[in-house]
């Protein structure tokens, strides 16, 4: 009997002796014995069975699809289609494995820098979003407005008035020196991490989050008290 005939079509386990089924997973031997009486090269077979054993072993997360494909070749064994043709279809098994294993290997290994960013309205906090009415500037920057009636403002901390911010959305390359030139522009700095936050000479909010790249800059507020009260209730904390 052929090492070929004691593979299971199944999961690719290799069983000893003669059994009636698959010591590993319990699926049936004989597609297998019916795969080695319809070619002269059952070497042939073996190799390519043994490929994809290897490729499955490496790709194990990826089983579930995997067994959808060998499943697929099963039908058409039990068929008795030509050896050419079964010769296709173990081929497809293959791929498959090799194919989703990549897959998953490749998005495993994607790191967070290449992911899509997010626009300026997703990246804003939902209380700054619905309360601030904004022009686009240009791709990555807006000009926005929070009226002065706005509960946002409440207690007069900006003095009665509306309150300006410029908001963007900077690149990777940039947002270092962003955080840099504010960390030397002097103020009160109420957080330094991923999240920098500080409070300008003139009562000015300064917030980058390096993480996405948000970058706001508020108008002048009635004191230092009154900008984290702006920040507090806008969302804009660490």
């Amino acid at each position: 009997m052929s090492v070929a005939e004691l593979v299971c079509q199944y999961c690719s386990h290799r069983n000893a002796g003669n059994p009636a089924q698959c010591g590993h997973c319990g699926a049936p031997l004989p597609a297998v014995h019916r795969l080695s009486s319809l070619t002269r090269h059952p070497e042939q077979v073996e190799r390519v069975v043994a490929g994809a054993e290897r490729a499955a072993a490496a790709t194990e997360s990826v089983v579930a699809g995997a067994e959808n494909a060998v499943a697929g070749a099963e039908k058409l064994a039990a068929q008795q289609y030509p050896r050419w043709q079964w010769g296709a279809a173990i081929a497809a098994v293959v791929a498959t494995v090799v194919g989703l294993g990549f897959t998953v290997v490749r998005s495993c290994s994607t790191p967070l820098a290449s992911m899509p960013d997010m626009g300026i309205e997703q990246a804003l906090p939902g209380q700054l979003r619905a309360a601030a009415t904004c022009q686009r500037v240009d791709s990555t920057t807006e000009n926005c407005v929070v009226p002065a009636a706005d509960p946002l403002l409440a207690g007069g901390i900006t003095g009665g008035k509306d309150l300006t911010l410029s908001v963007a959305l900077d690149p990777p390359q940039r947002r270092a020196d962003t955080v840099r030139n504010w960390r030397t522009a002097g103020g009160t700095v109420l957080a330094d991490g991923v999240v920098f936050i500080a409070i300008s000479p003139t009562a000015t909010l300064r917030y980058a989050n390096t993480l996405v790249g948000l970058r706001v800059e508020t108008g002048s507020f009635n004191g230092r008290a009154a900008a984290q009260t702006f920040m507090a209730r806008a969302g804009l904390t660490p």
